[in-house]
C-alpha cells in the first residue's frame, strides 16, 4: 500500500509559526490504525497539544483570557498589555502558547478522524471507534470555540496536509466555524459514551460533555458578535439535557463543597478539565510556580507570582463565601512556616492577591499534579439563569439556579425583585466570583459586549502603570500572531487595528 505522509504542522499552525512545515512524523494506513489500542495512542497525542509543561495555561491562555478581567492585576510588564491593550501582532510570548497548541490539537484530531472513518475494526471494537472519532470531533470543536472567541476568522482545516500547501488556508468567516462546531459536537452527543468513564479513562468526555459544550456554544453565538436571535432557545433546549442528567452515571451534579470542587481532580462536577500529572515528562503544569505565590512551594526558589487579584474583588465576597478564600491567599504560609499576609511588606501590593486554585506544594517547576479547569457544573447552572433571565426575565427559576450556586458557597441568597438587566448584571459578577482563573473571563466580557466598560475599569490601565488606554472596536478581537499573516499568504490581513 502506498505510504501517506500528513504534514503535523509544527509552526504557525502548530509550534514555529510558520506554515511552511516540517515533516513531524510519518503516519503509514498500512501499519498503524489497526485496532482500538492504537487509536488511543492517536488520542493521547491530541490531549499532549493542550499539555505541554509551559505552554498553553500557564503563558497563553492565562494571558490572553484572565489577565483582561477587571479583577486582575500583574507587575509583569508583557503580562499587563493584555488588559490595557497595548500588546500587538509580534507578541512571541502568549499568542504563540494559545494559537500552536489549538491548532495542533486541530491537526492531530484530523489525522484520526480521517484514518478511523475510512476503517472498520473487530465488531467488539467498532463500537470504540465510533466513539474516539468522536471524542476527536469534540476537542476538534473545543479548540475552533476557543480560537473563534478569540481570534475571530480563523483558519479551518478539516482534513490532513498533505503538502504545505494544502496547510496554507485563508480565514473562515465566523459564522461558518460556528456550524462546524455545532457538526461536530452533534456526533460526538451522539457516539461519544453516555456514562462516565471508567479509572482507565478518567476524565474523558461523555454525552453529556459535548452537550453541554453545544449549550455554550449557542449561548456565546446569541451573544456578540452574532448575535443570533435563534440560539439562546437552542441553548435553553441542549442545557436543559445536561441539568436532567444531574447525579447520574451519565452526567454531573454540584458538590456540597466548593472546595472540593476546585481541589479534588475529576470529582463530579467536573464536566471537562486537561489533565495533568508528575508521573510522566511533560504531562504537568508550570501553572503553580509561574502564578504561585512567594515562597509558598517546597522547592526554593518557586512561584513567579505573574499577578493577582486586587483587593476590591477581594473585599466584595461576602465574609461568609467560601469561595474567597479558596480562590484567593490573602493570606499562607511560606515553606518557612512563616504566615504571609497580603499588603504586609513581603507580600506587595502591587502584585496583587496571589490565585489559589491551583497549588501543588510539592511541584518542581513544571510537573504540577492539578488538573486545568475547563467547565464545571456551576457553570451550567449560572448559563441556566442567565438564559432563563434572558428569555423570561427573572424569575423564581432564574433565582433558583443562581441561589443554588450561591448557597453551596454559604453566600446569602441574591436580593428579591432585581430588573432583567440587574439581574443579568447581577450573573455577570457571580462569574467571576464561581470561575476566575478558570479561562473564561474574556469570553464573558466579549460576548457580553463589556470590553469597553472593563477597560475603563482595570487598574493595569487607570491605576497601577496607567495607560489610559482609549476604548477602540477593534480590542473585541485579539490580533492573529504575526508570524502566521507572514507565513501563510492566504491570509491576506490581520484583524483590523493589529
Amino acid at each position: 500500500m502506498k505510504k501517506l505522509k500528513y504534514i503535523i504542522l509544527l509552526a504557525g499552525l502548530v509550534a514555529c509559526s510558520n506554515l511552511e512545515e516540517e515533516v513531524y512524523s510519518e503516519i503509514s494506513p498500512s501499519n498503524f490504525y489497526q485496532n482500538v489500542a492504537e487509536a488511543e495512542v492517536a488520542v493521547t497525542s491530541i490531549y499532549n497539544s493542550y499539555n505541554r509543561a509551559v505552554s498553553l495555561y500557564d503563558f497563553g491562555l492565562s494571558s490572553l483570557t484572565v489577565v483582561p478581567s477587571p479583577k486582575m492585576q500583574s507587575k509583569i510588564s508583557w503580562r499587563r498589555q493584555w488588559a490595557n491593550y497595548t500588546t500587538d501582532a509580534t507578541d512571541a510570548i502568549s499568542l504563540p502558547r494559545v494559537w500552536n497548541p489549538f491548532y495542533q490539537g486541530i491537526f492531530r484530531s484530523n489525522v484520526l478522524i480521517a484514518e478511523l472513518e475510512g476503517r472498520r475494526f473487530e465488531s467488539e471494537e467498532e463500537t470504540a471507534r465510533k466513539e474516539i472519532i468522536a471524542e476527536a470531533k469534540f476537542l476538534r470543536s473545543w479548540s475552533f470555540f476557543n480560537l473563534i472567541q478569540l481570534f475571530g476568522a480563523v483558519p479551518m482545516p478539516l482534513k490532513p496536509a498533505v503538502t504545505a500547501e494544502e496547510a496554507q488556508l485563508p480565514r473562515t468567516p465566523i459564522a461558518e466555524v460556528y456550524q462546524q462546531i455545532i457538526l461536530d459536537l452533534q456526533e460526538a452527543e451522539t457516539n461519544l459514551p453516555s456514562d462516565k468513564r471508567g479509572d482507565a479513562q478518567i476524565g474523558r468526555p461523555i454525552q453529556a460533555t459535548a452537550k453541554f459544550l453545544l449549550a455554550k456554544v449557542y449561548l456565546t453565538m446569541a451573544g456578540l458578535p452574532l448575535e443570533d436571535p435563534s440560539a439562546m432557545a437552542l441553548a435553553e433546549t441542549k442545557l436543559g439535557e445536561v441539568l436532567d442528567l444531574e447525579d447520574t452515571a451519565q452526567g454531573y451534579k454540584l458538590l456540597e463543597s466548593y472546595e472540593e470542587a476546585i481541589r479534588v481532580d475529576n470529582n463530579d462536577e467536573r464536566i471537562f478539565a486537561i489533565q495533568q500529572t508528575q508521573s510522566v515528562s511533560s504531562q504537568g503544569t508550570a501553572f503553580g510556580h509561574v502564578w504561585g505565590s512567594r515562597n509558598r512551594l517546597n522547592n526554593p526558589g518557586l512561584g513567579q507570582r505573574h499577578g493577582g487579584f486586587t483587593k476590591d474583588f477581594y473585599d466584595s465576597f461576602e465574609a461568609t463565601d467560601v469561595r474567597r478564600d479558596v480562590t484567593m491567599a490573602y493570606s499562607y504560609v511560606d515553606r518557612e512556616g512563616i504566615t504571609r499576609t497580603f499588603a504586609d511588606g513581603y507580600y506587595p501590593e502591587r502584585e496583587g492577591i496571589y490565585q489559589n486554585k491551583y497549588v501543588d506544594i510539592d511541584q518542581n517547576a513544571v510537573d504540577g499534579d492539578p488538573d486545568m479547569i475547563v467547565y464545571r457544573y456551576s457553570d451550567a447552572l449560572l448559563m441556566a439563569a442567565e438564559i432563563e433571565n434572558s428569555l423570561n426575565g427573572p424569575t423564581a427559576k432564574a433565582y433558583g439556579y443562581l441561589n443554588r450556586v450561591r448557597s453551596r458557597a454559604l453566600a446569602t441568597d441574591a436580593p428579591d425583585g432585581m430588573t432583567q438587566e440587574e439581574f443579568a448584571e447581577y450573573i455577570y459578577e457571580e462569574r467571576y466570583k464561581e470561575l476566575s482563573f478558570e479561562f473564561q473571563e474574556i469570553y464573558d466580557i466579549r460576548r457580553l459586549g463589556k470590553v469597553e466598560e472593563v477597560l475603563a475599569q482595570h487598574p493595569e490601565n487607570v491605576t497601577w502603570s496607567p495607560t489610559n488606554t482609549a476604548y477602540n472596536p477593534n480590542f473585541n478581537l485579539w490580533p492573529l500572531p504575526v508570524s502566521e499573516i507572514n507565513s501563510n499568504p492566504k491570509i491576506l490581513e490581520n484583524n483590523p487595528g493589529w
